[in-house]
C-alpha cells in the first residue's frame, strides 16, 4: 500500500475524504491528516509519504507554501490540490510546482479515481526502477569483488555512481545464522551514511567494502553493526574482514583472505563474533595432541578418561593462536581418525561405519567432536557387554578383508579356507556386524578410495582399481550410491 497524507482546513471535507473512495481498492492507505499546513508539515517531515492531497486556501500555511517548503527540503512525494472554482489560478500555481493534478470542490469520486490509478502507476514504476537499479549495483559490485573486475563491469559501475576513492579499502563478509527476508532492507539501512558499500548475496549473507579506517575505529564500527543485527534480526552474527589492498581492481584478493577468516564458522558456529585479518604464518606443530598418548588412553579402556582427554583436546584446539580454521578442522578429523582406526584394529567394528559416514557429511569442529563422543560412548557400552563380542571366525574373516579388499573377495571361497558353510558363515557376519557382506566390502572399499582421494592425485579411476574395482563404472556407481556423489566431487569437496 502507498501512504496517503490528507489536508483541508473545512472538517467535513476532510472527514469526506477518508470515506469517498475505498483507498485500498486503489492501492492506498491513510496514514495521517491535518488541518493547516504546518501542523501538516511537521508530521509529513516525520515519515515517508507517497501521496499529499491538500487544499489550497489553509490558516498558518497554505497548500502552495507547503508544496514550496518540502520541495526546498528534497522530500519526495507526490501532490493534488484541492481548490474552489474561484481558486483556479492558485491551482495552475501548483501545477507549475510539481502538484500531479488539482480537483475543483466539490470533489468528483469518478476524477479522483482517475488521479489515484495514474499516480498509482508511476509509483510501482520508479519503485521496479529502483529494484532493477539496486539489482544492477549489487551484481556489479559483486563481480567487482569476487574476481578480477573486468572495464566493462568498471565502467558500468562509474555510471551508477560508485566511484571509489583511492584509499585502501577491505572486503568484510557478513553473515547471519538463521535467514532473514529483511536482511538487505537492514543491510541498506545499518550501512547507510558511513564509509562502507554493500552487495547482498542471500538473504543471510552479504559482502562489504570499508575505507581505510584505524583498527580499533573498524572493530567499534564492526562490533556497532553486530550488535545491531543481532538486536533487529534475533541471529546469530558472523563478520570477517580481509586484507587492506590498494585499488578496486584488488578487492577480491581482499575477498579471498576475508573467506578464509570466515571459516572459523566451522569452529565457532554458536557464538556471535568478529574475526579481523591478520598477517601471520600458519603452525604445523600442535604440541599438546599426544596421538600416541591418545592410544594408551584407549588401550586401557577407561573411557572416562577418554572422554575428559579428547574434551580437553578440543577446547585448546578451537583456541589455538595461528592455526587457520581449515587446519583446526582438519586436526579435528585426525583425532576422530585415530580413535576410529584404533577399534578398527582392535576388530571393534560392528556400527562404526555409520560414524564414519557422519563425520564425512558433517561440517563444524563442535560436530566433529560430538559425534567422536558419540562413538567412544557407542564403544564403551559394547566393550562392557561381552556377549555381543565378534566371534573368532568372524575376526579371521575381517582381517582376510582387510589384508585382501584390493582381490576378487568371494563369499563361498573363503568359507572353503574357513572350513564354513557359506550361507551360515554369512548369516553370522551380519549378525556379529550388523551389515551384509556385500555391503560390508563396498563400504570398506570406497573409505579406502576416499583416503586415497585426499592423499594422492591419482586418478579416479586407477583409484577404483586399486581398492578392488575392475570395472570403472562400477565404482563411480558404488560410490555414488554410498557417499552421494561422485569420487571427483568428493575430492574437489575435502581438499
Amino acid at each position: 500500500m502507498y501512504s496517503v497524507y490528507l489536508l483541508d482546513d473545512e472538517p467535513f471535507i476532510l472527514e469526506g475524504l477518508k470515506y469517498i473512495v475505498p483507498w485500498e481498492d486503489y492501492g492506498f492507505e491513510i496514514v495521517g491528516s491535518a488541518s493547516n499546513g504546518q501542523d501538516g508539515l511537521d508530521e509529513i517531515v516525520t515519515k515517508k509519504i507517497d501521496l499529499i492531497i491538500t487544499d489550497i486556501m489553509m490558516p498558518k500555511m497554505t497548500g502552495l507554501e507547503l508544496i514550496s517548503e518540502l520541495k526546498a527540503r528534497n522530500y519526495d512525494t507526490n501532490f493534488i490540490v484541492l481548490s474552489a472554482f474561484q481558486e483556479f489560478t492558485y491551482a495552475k500555481k501548483a501545477m507549475n510546482m510539481g502538484a500531479e493534478n488539482y480537483l475543483i470542490k466539490p470533489i468528483d469520486t469518478e476524477e479522483l479515481v482517475k488521479n489515484l490509478q495514474d499516480i498509482h502507476k508511476k509509483l510501482k514504476k520508479k519503485e521496479n526502477d529502483v529494484i532493477d537499479s539496486e539489482m544492477l549495483r549489487n551484481n556489479l559490485l559483486s563481480k567487482l569483488i569476487s574476481d578480477v573486475p573486468s572495464e566493462d563491469t568498471l565502467i558500468r559501475l562509474s555510471k551508477l555512481s560508485l566511484n571509489f576513492n583511492r584509499s585502501e579499502k577491505c572486503v568484510a563478509i557478513v553473515e547471519l545464522k538463521d535467514k532473514c527476508e529483511d536482511f538487505s532492507k537492514i543491510i541498506k539501512g545499518l550501512t547507510r551514511n558511513k564509509p562502507m558499500s554493500y552487495c547482498i548475496e542471500s538473504d543471510s549473507k552479504a559482502m562489504i567494502v570499508i575505507d581505510e579506517m584505524d583498527i580499533n575505529l573498524l572493530i567499534d564500527e564492526l562490533r556497532t553493526l553486530k550488535n545491531e543485527l543481532i538486536t533487529l534480526t534475533g541471529s546469530i552474527v558472523y563478520i570477517s574482514t580481509g586484507k587492506f589492498v590498494n585499488g578496486i581492481d584488488n578487492l577480491y584478493v581482499s575477498h579471498n583472505t576475508a573467506k578464509d577468516m570466515h571459516d572459523y564458522k566451522l569452529v565457532y558456529p554458536e557464538l556471535s563474533w568478529i574475526r579481523t585479518y591478520k598477517e601471520t604464518s600458519s603452525k604445523d606443530e600442535i604440541n599438546y595432541i599426544d596421538f600416541e598418548n591418545l592410544k594408551k588412553i584407549l588401550m586401557n579402556k577407561n573411557y572416562s578418561n577418554t572422554l575428559e582427554y579428547v574434551e580437553d583436546i578440543f577446547d585448546k584446539l578451537k583456541d589455538e593462536e595461528g592455526l587457520t580454521p581449515k587446519q583446526i578442522r582438519m586436526k579435528s578429523i585426525e583425532i576422530f581418525l585415530t580413535v576410529y582406526n584404533f577399534f578398527n584394529e582392535s576388530k571393534m567394528m560392528k556400527g562404526l561405519n555409520v560414524y564414519l559416514e557422519n563425520i564425512i557429511n558433517i561440517n563444524t569442529v563442535d560436530e566433529i567432536e560430538s559425534e567422536l563422543i558419540n562413538m567412544i560412548k557407542y564403544m564403551q557400552s559394547k566393550l562392557e557387554n561381552t556377549e555381543e563380542s565378534i566371534s573368532p571366525v568372524i575376526l579371521k574373516l575381517l582381517t582376510h578383508i582387510e589384508e585382501k579388499y584390493k582381490e576378487d573377495l568371494n563369499l563361498k571361497e573363503i568359507s572353503d579356507k574357513l572350513n564354513i558353510n557359506s550361507i551360515y558363515l554369512g548369516q553370522l557376519f551380519q549378525k556379529e556386524t550388523g551389515i551384509l557382506f556385500s555391503d560390508y566390502i563396498n563400504n570398506f572399499r570406497v573409505n579406502k578410495a576416499k583416503q586415497l582421494l585426499a592423499e594422492t592425485s591419482l586418478k579416479a579411476s586407477e583409484i577404483g582399481d586399486l581398492v578392488g574395482y575392475t570395472n570403472k563404472n562400477y565404482f563411480y556407481r558404488k560410490f555414488k550410491d554410498l557417499v552421494g556423489i561422485t569420487p571427483s566431487e568428493w575430492r574437489k569437496i575435502n581438499l
